[in-house]
């Protein structure tokens, strides 16, 4: 099976990751996509306005059953329920032991910082690095995503895609800001996050 890892802190996850996830799981012609919250992530802080448990319910809301859109989608606990740093090497580990063929979903933001991943060398030979652009109409951007996708590839042999999408211009971090400040948000958040935020939390909005 070819099978898809999008893991991210989704604090919360809005409209972005939700177009991410499906074109993920279009482009890349994948069997099955697990979306996985970040337990403790080695590369930043998780925010602390929403519990690890907040973030995997609204990673579930975000992608109900009843959408056909969702049926190769499954939210996973597995790097909550760890008590060590989410490593994606031991993500990757977990999940590649049946053999399956894996794509992995990275921002380039932290794509552009790949070579600093515990045991990153090891990564591209574990799966296919697929790249969703944040702002493909930056060209100065562009250049160097390319350059170090060039760089990777021939220095690696890492297998990189980049997903043909138009980039949904909302970051996790503006949409607490928002929240923070009392706004509706419902046109960010898909609608089961947005009752979540409304009526199981303490947040005002």
């Amino acid at each position: 099976m070819r099978v898809g890892i999008f893991g991210g802190t989704f604090a919360p996850i809005h409209n972005g990751h939700v177009n991410a996830a499906h074109q993920f799981v279009k482009e890349c012609k994948l069997d099955r996509l697990y979306v996985i919250p970040a337990g403790t992530p080695p590369h930043k802080k998780a925010p602390e306005m929403f519990s690890s448990q907040d973030r995997l319910e609204m990673a579930r809301l975000a992608f109900p059953k009843d959408d056909a859109l969702n049926e190769k989608i499954e939210v996973s606990d597995f790097e909550i329920n760890r008590k060590e740093k989410s490593y994606t090497y031991n993500t990757l580990l977990e999940f590649s032991k049946d053999g399956d063929e894996l794509v992995l979903l990275c921002g380039t933001d932290m794509f552009m910082s790949f070579d600093s991943w515990y045991r990153f060398k090891e990564l591209f030979g574990m799966c296919t690095l697929c790249l969703a652009l944040r702002n493909n109409s930056d060209t100065e951007n562009l250049k160097a995503i390319k350059e170090k996708k060039s760089e990777f590839e021939k220095k690696y042999g890492a297998k990189i895609l980049m997903l043909d999408m138009k980039p949904f211009e909302v970051s996790s971090t503006e949409v607490r800001d928002l929240i923070s400040k009392g706004k509706n948000i419902s046109n960010l958040v898909p609608a089961g996050v947005w009752e979540f935020l409304k009526n199981g939390s303490n947040r005002n909005i």
